[in-house]
């Protein structure tokens, strides 16, 4: 009989008497010799052996704790998409907030929620109707041509291809969206702006929906004093802007390669902006730069 069998047999029979204690003592092949108190001590340190030894055979047995992916563990962002969005609009040298600007480049950059990898792309140039012709100045800014303007499309139908473009991915019907905007100068003014001059009513509810104004989220996440442009989030991340500055579209890609890198640092874009009709009048603030804040 093997020893440890013949153990788990003596542990189920009393071993109060001197002749049980030396039964199971030399059944467990350990020594008989002593009076009754060392046997019984004897038997006890063997069980308590015995049952360590069965319990680290278990835990060897048993299968490897999973290891957790970090994506996996990663806070899930609270939209299914969020478009990365940043017009370029006509301005001149001396502009102040009261200048009629309109919109000249429309871009958004779609990126997954889960991944914030690039999903798709959308821009359009846009031809101006208020006025029609750029400054120098504009043209200098966004490196945005007279030619370019001339030949595109105007808001109405570029916001038309737009719409198109998010039907696609069906944004703000089953999967949840969000725009994520530099400051809130882009749809707070830009475009108030924009669908008063194209006389859009009701303004799109799209437009109507809170979004992230990533300047404040990042000033937040990483307990700035105060608000920083691209140039030096980028810098703060480590990060160098790719591309032309005041060209819309690499705006917006540089917007995401930040929210990426806070993504990943574990930053949740919950939405921290609106436009508000009453509040934010058209017109009634203190004259201010004809573009946006750099």
């Amino acid at each position: 009989m093997d020893p440890a069998e013949g153990a788990k047999t003596v542990a189920t029979k009393p071993t109060t008497t001197v002749e049980a204690l030396r039964l199971a003592l030399e059944q467990m092949g350990l020594s008989t010799k002593g009076h009754k108190p060392e046997l019984k001590q004897r038997y006890r340190k063997a069980l308590k052996k015995k049952n360590e030894t069965a319990e680290a055979a278990e835990e060897a047995e048993a299968p490897p704790e999973p290891v957790e992916d970090p994506a996996e563990t990663k806070k899930k962002q609270p939209f299914d998409y969020y478009l990365f969005f940043d017009v370029e609009a006509t301005c001149e040298a001396n502009g102040g907030f009261t200048f009629p600007n309109e919109i000249i480049e429309f871009p958004v950059v779609l990126v997954d929620g889960e991944t914030f990898e690039i999903v798709d792309e959308f821009r359009s140039y846009v031809k101006p109707t208020i006025s029609p012709t750029l400054s120098d100045f504009c043209k200098e800014l966004t490196g945005i041509s007279q030619e370019t303007v001339d030949k595109s499309p105007i808001f109405i139908d570029v916001l038309n291809e737009f719409q198109d473009f998010m039907a696609k991915y069906d944004l703000f019907q089953s999967k949840s969206a969000a725009f994520v905007t530099d400051g809130p100068f882009d749809i707070r003014d830009f475009i108030t702006k924009q669908l008063k001059h194209s006389k859009i009513k009701p303004r799109p509810a799209y437009f109507d929906m809170h979004w992230v104004n990533i300047r404040k989220m990042f000033r937040e996440f990483y307990k700035q004093k105060d608000n920083k442009n691209i140039n030096l989030m980028l810098q703060h991340l480590g990060l160098t802007f790719q591309g032309r500055e005041h060209s819309g579209l690499d705006d917006a890609r540089n917007l995401v390669a930040i929210g990426k890198k806070m993504h990943e640092e574990g930053c949740i874009f919950k939405t921290n902006c609106w436009f508000d009709p009453k509040r934010h009048r058209m017109y009634d603030r203190k004259p201010s730069s004809g573009r946006k804040r750099r």
